[in-house]
């Protein structure tokens, strides 16, 4: 089960946090991994781990908010490789802060990462796809894009809950095509991101895992494993959906 033998992904953001454990989940399940971020360096770490690991895997400088260079990286793999069949948008940054105090190169950043990175990333591997009449695509999204989930982050929320809409009119699009579409709602994680906000506040870790039911923050694994299966064969009837990894945080909102 959740065999990728043969498969060809394509990950955006992944040289760490949930975007790497994808690169490594996926490499492990058989898939050749396209490992891809702003740092090139530091994907190529992650890809001689995936490699050390008799994995196969390969590592590309890429700027999501750059659709020409997310065009040219998309053609360069199909080249290489013979063809793409899986991407993950994962790329993301997030920013707290004031709306009044962003600057407007702040705010352009987080739609064009969270937002725009996605949609260039489709609208670069669909016409492939399309050809094909298969293949999969993941959007990262978070439980931000379903309800309020921290102060100070309107901007971020809207970019998350842009994506999950997107998802859904994607895979109604994309079904005559026999190309599944589907979005990842991480809670709270353990990543940079989460580390950074927590050390800002000193306070707020229990008050955060107080609201978790299950009383823990997710691991990078938890958004990895739940991408592999959505990729996978075992997936084929699943698409326009949005599956929510976060140890029960948004089941008060719909009590």
């Amino acid at each position: 089960m959740f065999e990728l033998k043969n498969k060809i992904a394509l990950i955006t953001g992944s040289q760490q946090g949930i975007g790497r454990e994808i690169a490594l989940v996926l490499a492990r399940a058989g898939a050749r991994v396209v490992v891809t971020d702003i740092d090139k360096g530091e994907c190529e770490k992650v890809a001689a781990e995936i490699k050390k690991a008799k994995g196969k895997a390969n590592a590309k400088k890429l700027d999501v908010t750059n659709y020409q260079e997310f065009e040219k990286r998309v053609q360069e793999t199909i080249k290489e490789q013979g063809r793409l069949d899986i991407l993950v948008n994962n790329a993301g940054i997030y920013i707290q802060k004031d709306l009044t105090k962003m600057t407007l190169e702040e705010i352009d950043k987080i739609i064009k990462v969270n937002f725009y990175g996605a949609v260039y990333g489709c609208r670069a591997i669909l016409p492939h796809l399309k050809k094909r009449k298969q293949g999969r695509i993941i959007n990262i999204a978070s439980t931000a894009g379903f309800a309020s989930e921290s102060p100070l982050s309107a901007v971020y929320s809207a970019t998350k809950g842009a994506l999950i809409d997107f998802t859904r009119q994607m895979a109604l699009d994309l079904a005559p095509y026999r190309i599944n579409v589907n979005a990842i709602a991480p809670g709270k994680t353990e990543t940079k991101m989460l580390e950074s906000r927590l050390e800002a506040n000193k306070g707020k870790k229990q008050k955060m895992l107080a609201e978790i039911p299950l009383a823990k923050f997710g691991l990078p694994k938890d958004t990895a494993f739940a991408c592999l299966y959505l990729v996978s064969d075992e997936a084929n009837h699943i698409t326009g959906h949005t599956l929510v990894v976060d140890g029960g945080w948004l089941i008060k909102y719909f009590l």
